[in-house]
């Protein structure tokens, strides 16, 4: 990136000691498109069995019901999500159960909740709020009665709370203490304020209640202790001798306290802890997206930093005590500094009875902890809101038998605030190992390479180390070019590899495999994660004094695609995630198209700049202006102050 900024030791304060900051960075402010999170008292919204909420009578096959959620009471008109848990129940036939926002039309793949005949089946939902503040709830075969219950939502403004993730962690297992929850029972739970919680003033938990061995239909709700009256909802319906789970978001009452009853017989009741919500901007802010399939173990695997259509893994079943690692953040439309995901896992005709555990990839150590549990044959799907771990992947495991596996996604979670990108111009002088250094920010990116592919930025190190601080993890981008040759080592390079001749596709491919190469020797580090970074390769120009990029003869765009290529292919195979940062397509000489020509690379993630006067990177983030044909995840903004450029901004999408 050649736009990267000037000297700021007198705008930024750090003359004295250049370096790493002296102080830790703090999250800034959430930006635009960043959403926080209000719990409220848990209150019935929907019962198609009374006619709450408008609709009376069973829901048909193909047949929707519209449900106002932001009514401007309970949840404001502008809120841009809601936390419902769905149940459906007396369904006629083998159906699912599909909600989404009333503007959008179905999703054709994914499903929230997969009910037989005759049984109670609940899940939580975050779904985003569609046109006059209504969620759309879908049946797809035969009737079924459907319910709602809100338990809070989400939205830019106001004094709402962040998200802290954390590993999954069980509070209770009544089976340990010998005491199953009698019917009518109100049994309360430290849920904050302990060493096993939630910090003391954390707003609302997220957890995961689990069921089993009850002596009765029952069902089981979980609310804020405040008073001893059980809430007219409910979060999940077990029936007698099997396990049922389910994801509850519920806000923290009196003395760091959730309540939980059941309602009949007795049952044993277990709970695991997978994050809370806080009401500072030191948590992650939440970013509904159009609910997208992940995984369909049952389809041939492809490996989404792959072309679509490249031959992947075959069908699959995850046999018992198996793991399978999924990609999550850095691929598709979820952003690498992602923190965590709303995900809806749905098991598949299982062979045995089993449960399904689902966390961050990490040391290899399997969490306490479970998600789903289904018995031979069902089709059980529950949500899991999951912190992301190395390399952007989060790993599910199955206990027995073998089993298919779903997955869905509707949410992400990123660090609050926009983030910053640095490189050798922001070294306290040329070949300088200290750095000048913003002193906030959400996460960074940090340039690998000096100006051109087979450089080293000195201050790389303070540099990383820095943005390691940051909330997101940080990520890295390289430069690119096709050179030709030249008196310089990217030129020896390209002379070694393609001759003094009009080059190849062939042989830049090579030079891109070759710069690629260089990168993976000299060092990309690891993330506080300890996993591999996101790298974004820098494909801009071509300008009089570099980067330079083959023009002016047949084939040339051929030659330039090659070095992309190659670059790809040799990040990919070494494990990388891998981005295109370029100018938007919109510019009225879009550097993309000038160097490569009409070449989509819908498969790769992209980060465009060039932000226009009176424009912000927000509403630059809802215009077609991807270059490449991949998703936008990040917009690039190049404020000044006066004539002094400061530090570049990132937003994201």
């Amino acid at each position: 990136m050649k736009r990267l900024v000037l000297p700021l030791v007198v705008l930024l304060g750090l003359s004295g000691v250049p370096g790493l900051a002296t102080t830790a960075a703090t999250a800034a402010t959430p930006a635009p498109g960043q959403s926080v999170f209000v719990p409220l008292e848990p209150v019935r919204l929907l019962d198609t069995r009374d006619g709450t909420g408008g609709a009376a009578g069973p829901v048909g096959a193909g047949r929707t019901v519209d449900l106002l959620v932001a009514d401007g009471v309970r949840v404001p008109v502008d809120a841009t999500a809601v936390v419902l848990n769905v149940t459906a129940t007396s369904a006629t036939a083998p159906t699912d159960v599909r909600v989404y926002p009333s503007s959008d039309a179905p999703p054709p793949t994914v499903s929230n909740l997969n009910v037989s005949p005759g049984s109670t089946v609940a899940n939580l939902v975050h779904v985003k709020v569609g046109d006059a503040g209504r969620v759309r709830l879908r049946n797809a075969a035969g009737s079924v009665q459907l319910v709602a219950d809100l338990s809070g939502y989400f939205a830019e403004r106001g004094s709402g709370a962040t998200y802290v993730p954390v590993a999954p962690r069980r509070l209770m297992d009544t089976r340990e203490q010998g005491q199953p929850l009698a019917a009518g029972e109100v049994r309360r739970l430290q849920v904050a304020g302990s060493a096993a919680g939630a910090p003391a003033d954390a707003t609302a938990v997220v957890l995961n209640v689990t069921a089993t061995a009850a002596t009765r239909q029952t069902d089981v709700r979980v609310w804020p202790t405040r008073t001893a009256a059980p809430p007219k909802v409910s979060n999940l319906n077990p029936p007698p001798g099997r396990a049922v789970a389910a994801a509850v978001v519920v806000g923290v009452g009196d003395g760091g306290d959730v309540s939980i009853r059941s309602s009949a017989g007795s049952v044993q009741v277990l709970v695991d802890l997978a994050g809370w919500y806080v009401p500072t901007t030191d948590g992650s802010t939440f970013h509904p997206v159009a609910p997208t399939r992940l995984l369909d173990s049952r389809q041939p695997t492809a490996d989404p930093r792959f072309p679509a259509g490249t031959a992947g893994a075959p069908a699959f079943r995850l046999g018992a005590g198996q793991t399978y690692d999924l990609f999550v953040a850095g691929v598709r439309g979820v952003p690498a500094v992602a923190t965590a995901a709303v995900l809806n896992v749905t098991a598949v005709a299982p062979t045995a009875g089993t449960d399904l555990r689902v966390y961050p990839t990490g040391d290899g150590s399997v969490p306490r902890t479970s998600n789903l549990n289904a018995v031979r044959g069902q089709t059980v799907a529950n949500t899991v809101v999951v912190q992301i771990g190395r390399d952007g992947k989060v790993r599910l495991r199955n206990a027995g038998g073998q089993v298919d596996l779903v997955v869905d996604l509707s949410a992400w979670f990123g660090p609050t605030g926009d983030g910053w990108d640095i490189s050798w111009p922001q070294c306290t002088s040329a070949g300088a190992t200290s750095s000048r250094l913003p002193e906030d920010g959400g996460f960074a990116v940090v340039g690998r390479t000096r100006g051109a592919p087979f450089t080293v930025n000195e201050c790389f190190a303070a540099q990383w180390e820095w943005a390691s601080s940051l909330p997101g993890e940080p990520s890295v981008y390289l430069n690119t070019d096709a050179p030709g040759v030249r008196d310089s080592e990217g030129g020896r390079v390209w002379q070694e590899v393609c001759g003094t001749q009009t080059p190849t596709s062939t042989c830049s491919t090579e030079y891109g495999r070759r710069l690629a190469r260089f990168a993976l020797e000299q060092g990309l580090p690891t993330t506080p994660s300890g996993g591999r970074p996101m790298v974004w390769l820098d494909v801009e120009g071509p300008y009089a004094n570099g980067p330079y990029w083959q023009t002016g003869y047949a084939g040339a765009v051929g030659v330039n695609r090659g070095v992309v290529n190659g670059a790809v292919a040799t990040l990919r195979d070494a494990g990388y995630r891998v981005g295109i940062y370029s100018d938007r397509a919109d510019s009225s000489s879009p550097d993309w198209s000038s160097i490569m020509g009409d070449f989509p690379v819908p498969h790769l993630q992209t980060w465009v700049f060039r932000v226009a006067d009176g424009e912000t990177a927000a509403q630059l983030c809802g215009k077609d202006v991807s270059p490449t044909g991949g998703p936008v995840m990040m917009v690039q903004d190049q404020p000044t102050e006066g004539e002094t450029q400061v530090y570049d901004v990132n937003h994201l999408c």
